[in-house]
């Protein structure tokens, strides 16, 4: 069978990038499609792994359109099998389009589960409406996500399954010092100072103000330390800028904005901090996978896949949602104690390791497809 993806509001996917490596190893055929406002770094590695991708550019609603049809003429003249879609866009153009292709396998990963009630969007509930209704498989990727999915838009489970991210484990255990060393460079940071590192869009459910509010008080106690923030500019930008102005933490929290090679990042933090504001904020967290397999300690909220990794005291600090005094007393207990920073850093890899093989994951992908086209009798 021949595969299409076709994805939307992606920048850069090492998800994406494993999944066409291991697909070209094993000498199955497929294509990208992605729709975004610029051209993203996934299309340049994507074609440096000489894989065929489109990059579609949207701006407006007649460019959407006009991307409609463009993606029909791409999965008829490739003559594609299997559509497999995720994020807003990619959902709605290309099982939109695979539909009228008369595609029979569509499938689709459910990556933002709970955006339309984040953010209070009819429009996004419509699409992932419409989204699941075209699909023929909902990956889920995690048992909450699942059991989200079934409850809210009443998805039965024949149509779900659970595969969760993963990780391809040797581009993060054999990074060098060098490597490590390079990036911060261009990063900027000094050493010698203690960094806590934060991966996290800016949006309010990410927390970053009960970090915010941490840091005012921990740098009190702890004037060595300080708090970086990575990644792109969301709707809570300004607020959170506006907040680290207002308690004068400029010197103390310094945003760095996207950063390409992220595989590197987490091995000059101390700690690591991810502190979504719900269970179900974060649909999966791949930070936080990624932050366990680099050793770093980890202060956590129960959101995304830390709700199944997560162990308080044995693996990472728990600590409960939208709690700036928690966040605060978790950071302060790190920074003063190094031999539990390391011992929850090593006990962390250790677990990431075990259940986050890309292999496996390859494996569920291909065994639902096949499972699929002989549901469908193809």
């Amino acid at each position: 069978m021949k595969i299409a993806f076709v994805t939307s509001h992606i920048n850069r996917s090492t998800q994406w990038i494993w999944f066409s490596d291991e697909m070209q190893k094993r000498g199955i055929q497929h294509i990208h499609i992605i729709i975004n406002e610029f051209k993203p770094l996934l299309y340049d590695d994507l074609k440096e792994g000489n894989i065929k991708v489109y990059f579609l550019k949207y701006s407006n609603k007649l460019l959407l359109i006009i991307n409609f049809f463009r993606i029909i003429k791409i999965l008829l003249d490739n003559k594609i099998d299997v559509v497999h879609t995720e994020l807003p866009y990619g959902n709605l153009l290309g099982l939109g389009a695979a539909y009228l292709c008369r595609i029979k396998m569509r499938i689709t990963t459910c990556e933002n589960t709970t955006w339309f009630s984040d953010f209070d969007s009819k429009k996004q509930e419509l699409i992932d409406r419409i989204t699941y209704f075209f699909s023929k498989r909902i990956i889920a990727l995690t048992q909450d996500s699942y059991e989200f999915l079934n409850k809210h838009f009443n998805i039965p489970p024949r149509k779900l399954c659970i595969i969760h991210h993963s990780l391809k484990s040797s581009d993060y255990l054999n990074l060098t010092d060098e490597q490590v060393k390079s990036l911060r460079n261009e990063l900027e940071i000094p050493s010698g100072i203690f960094v806590i590192g934060m991966v996290a869009r800016f949006e309010y459910w990410k927390g970053h103000v009960y970090a915010i509010e941490a840091m005012k008080k921990l740098v009190v106690e702890f004037p060595n330390v300080r708090l970086y923030i990575f990644g792109s500019k969301g709707e809570s930008f300004e607020t959170a800028m506006n907040k680290i102005k207002e308690y004068e933490l400029e010197d103390y929290i310094i945003y760095k904005g996207f950063v390409r090679d992220n595989i590197v990042l987490y091995k000059f933090f101390d700690i690591h901090l991810h502190i979504p504001i719900t269970l179900q904020s974060e649909t999966f967290g791949i930070n936080i996978m990624e932050g366990m397999i680099s050793g770093c300690a980890q202060v956590l909220t129960l959101s995304g896949i830390s709700s199944f990794t997560a162990r308080d005291g044995k693996n990472c600090i728990v600590v409960p949602y939208k709690s700036s005094e928690a966040v605060y007393q978790a950071l302060k207990k790190l920074i003063s104690d190094d031999d539990l920073r390391k011992s929850l850093g090593d006990q962390a890899k250790e677990d990431a390791i075990k259940h986050f093989r890309y292999s496996e994951k390859f494996d569920e992908h291909l065994l639902l497809y096949e499972e699929l086209k002989q549901e469908l009798g193809l």
